[in-house]
Formats: structure tokens, sequence, C-alpha cells
């Protein structure tokens, strides 16, 4: 149990949806949205310092990895500049900022194939999602705060009726569809959003800092994940093979390695095929109860 509020940004998304429902409701402290307007950044870092947050959870990101390739100012807006404000807060109140990374911000460095990355890896995003989120690292850890940093891949989870819900998604493809079609060339590591909350609050009991990867053990390509995900839930249509053509130059491996979890013991997160079979089972369950 954590001592003192915790401050979520970023609450009703995915991953802050699952910090909220994990942590004691009394404890929980959130701001409206007009608090954390990066373009009043005094006013900004007063309203986190006034909450008396002992940990602040930064759940609040720009996602659209293709926007952002034409919008570079909202990406690094949410996911470079609102972190470092929000690190000065942390340093002001001698709060705990834990800020999500992604494991896509190692780009190609140089990793040798398809090798999942560690977390000693060097950082050379390729998109401008990516670069705004390598930014925001930096201005977390330029701040000065105590900080966890943790690098998330692939993330999923929720419920079936989040609209972003990638394996509903599929889900409900297949269920209309004789076949489809997935990226066999893109690999990374399919990761649930509970686990994430779960290997965070361990980290944050344990008094840790500093940056690690945080994703299920194991890389996939897009293609076997969403083999895994039909298979799992018993549909069997046409999957082809087919290159995913986007805007953004992502990187063709966003797979991880906890390495540095697993070296200080700390690595509770489960493999991805174990984890993702039960997450289509708990959704089938959710759609029989009529969600």
């Amino acid at each position: 149990m954590m001592a003192g509020p915790v401050l979520l940004i970023g609450h009703s998304g995915m991953l802050g949806s699952r910090f909220a429902g994990d942590i004691n409701a009394d404890q929980v402290v959130n701001l409206p949205r007009e608090a954390l307007d990066v373009t009043r950044p005094r006013h900004l870092i007063d309203s986190v310092v006034g909450t008396s947050a002992s940990v602040i959870i930064n759940c609040a990101a720009h996602t659209n990895v293709e926007e952002a390739e034409s919008d570079r100012a909202a990406a690094f807006s949410t996911n470079a500049i609102l972190p470092g404000l929000l690190g000065q807060a942390a340093r002001e109140s001698n709060a705990l900022l834990v800020h999500f990374s992604s494991t896509g911000c190692y780009g190609q460095n140089g990793a040798d194939g398809l090798a999942p990355h560690s977390d000693f890896a060097g950082l050379n995003p390729t998109t401008v999602h990516h670069k705004s989120k390598a930014a925001g690292e930096v201005s977390v850890r330029e701040a000065g705060c105590r900080h966890l940093i943790l690098r998330l891949g692939w993330l999923y989870g929720g419920s079936a009726a989040h609209r972003k819900n990638f394996v509903w998604a599929r889900i409900t493809e297949a269920r209309n569809k004789t076949e489809m079609a997935s990226d066999p060339y893109q690999y990374g590591s399919p990761t649930n959003v509970d686990d994430v909350v779960k290997q965070t609050m361990a980290l944050i009991e344990a008094g840790m800092t500093g940056t690690f990867n945080c994703v299920a053990s194991g890389a996939v390509s897009r293609f076997d994940y969403v083999h895994h995900i039909l298979k799992s839930a018993q549909l069997f249509p046409r999957l082809l093979p087919q290159r995913f053509q986007r805007k953004a130059p992502v990187s063709p491996n966003e797979a991880a390695i906890n390495e540095k979890l697993d070296l200080l013991g700390l690595n509770k997160m489960p493999s991805w095929d174990v984890a993702l079979s039960a997450y289509v089972t708990s959704l089938l369950a959710e759609e029989g109860q009529g969600r």
C-alpha cells in the first residue's frame, strides 16, 4: 500500500483506468484538464504540487503514431513537455514520478536482426511519435526528480467496450470475415495492461527508481499475435500475411526483454502467449455476462 495521495494523470485511458481500479479510491487524486495546460507551466506545476501527492503516475500520452508525423507539436506537447513539467513538480514536492515510455524508442539502434532490445541498448527512434517519447524520458531525468520510467510495448487490455481495444477488434473482425490480413514483418512483445499495473505497483512498493523495460516475455510478429488471438477465441478465418503500409517509418523490431528486472530478481511479467490466452478468455466471459 502506497502512503499518501496518488495523483493519476490520464486516468480515463486504457492504462490509467486500470491504475484507478487498483489503487484505493480514497488515495487517488485527479486534476481537471485545464490544470494540465503546458502553455501555463507555472500554473501546472503549482496545481500538481498543491495535491500533496507522494506519487505521481503519468498515464497521459499522445498515442497516434500516424497522426504524429503531421502534427509534431501535439505529440511533443503531451509526450515530452508535460512529463518534464510533472518532473519539476515532483522535484519541488519530493514526490515519485512514474512515467511510461515505449520500446519503439529503440528504433534502429544497431541491434542484431530481430533480437529483443535490452534496457541497456541505446535509443534511435525512427518516428515522430517515438522521438517524442524518447524526449519525454530526457525531460523527466533533466527535471531532477525521483522517477520510475517504464518502457512498454504493444499494450492491450481493458474492457471490450474500450474503443482502442485491439484484441476485441480482431475478434469482432474475425466473426464478420472469412479472410483477414496481418503483418508478418513487424515484431513486438504483446503486453497486458493488468500485468503492467501489477509490475509497476511492485516496483513502487520496492522503492525502485530508474528506467526499465516492462513487457511480457517473448517476441512475436504482428501476424502471429493476431493468429494467437483468433486461436484463443476459437475463430479460424483465413489469415493472410500482408505488410502494413503506413506513413510513420516504424522500426520492424519493437520487441524487448526485461533484462534489468531479471537481474534484480523483480520481473513479474508473464509470457505473452499465456497472458493473451487468459485475456481472450476473460473477454469472452465478459461478453457472456452481457458486459
